[in-house]
């Protein structure tokens, strides 16, 4: 599959309203991100803004908003001021926007973008610069096996991971002021117990939102999964009843979140 199409088809794919709900953890990172934004930001650029679900809560309360996003179907969702575009050749001048929000991008970038993208960032935030990646992500964890041509590929093509002890590493004209870790309370579950729920359908063995990158490969369409998950569910309502049960009994932890960083512009640059 040629890879600039890859790219633009799982993007897409992801940014379709069905899988754009927004869960009781991301919600919290959320209002974290929007606690840490200065009260002196006039002008801000959300790169990789996706759907808008920070964006669109920024209007306002700023005098500029603009979201770029590479996914034509995401930005569709937009209320503010957006452009397509890439985060490795930012459209505009030095030093453009007092703050620079980047949130669960970092890690998807591939080898050859992310340092431009990293310095364009630095070239256009004036003062601030604020991210969020996952928290030491153990990215074998996720995995997953394309059942029709064997490759193996992170489910949300995550490409790197981030630990909080590197994060002042990122930007060389910038300093951490701020660095915040986001968790949530999750289900602790044996490795033998998903493994049954997943032979048993439970829980999907390759997720709907994961696009093979070598061939293409993708389960059915959102609509389509949705009835599927439904009617198995109408089938087996013991199971699933035993299943609330069991869940209800597990010990929580936990998981290991975000990192939300808040950079500010060094003095002497």
């Amino acid at each position: 599959m040629n890879k600039q199409r890859f790219t633009e088809d799982y993007y897409d794919r992801v940014w379709t309203k069905i899988f754009a709900s927004i869960s009781p953890p991301e919600e919290e990172r959320i209002k974290k991100i929007l606690s840490l934004i200065p009260e002196d930001c006039s002008s801000i650029l959300d790169v990789g803004c996706g759907d808008g679900r920070i964006t669109n809560r920024l209007i306002s309360k700023h005098r500029q908003i603009v979201g770029l996003e590479r996914s034509r179907e995401a930005l569709r969702y937009v209320k503010t001021e957006n452009i397509l575009g890439s985060i490795d050749y930012l459209p505009f001048r030095k030093k453009s926007f007092t703050l620079i929000l980047c949130a669960e991008v970092l890690e998807h970038l591939p080898f050859e973008v992310y340092p431009n993208a990293l310095k364009e960032i630095q070239r256009v935030a004036a003062k601030y610069i604020l991210i969020t990646v996952p928290n030491s992500e153990n990215r074998k964890l996720n995995f997953v096996t394309c059942p029709q041509c064997g490759c193996v590929f992170h489910s949300w093509r995550h490409l790197r991971s981030f630990i909080p002890e590197r994060m002042s590493e990122l930007f060389a004209q910038f300093e951490v002021q701020k660095l915040q870790l986001c968790q949530s309370p999750v289900k602790l579950y044996p490795i033998s117990l998903l493994r049954l729920a997943k032979l048993i359908r439970l829980i999907p063995d390759f997720p709907a939102t994961a696009l093979c990158p070598q061939c293409g490969y993708t389960i059915l369409p959102a609509s389509e999964i949705i009835h599927r998950v439904n009617t198995i569910k109408q089938r087996n309502r013991l199971i699933h009843f035993l299943a609330d049960c069991m869940k209800r009994l597990l010990p929580t932890r936990k998981n290991r979140g975000w990192l939300i960083a808040l950079y500010i512009r060094k003095t002497n640059i």
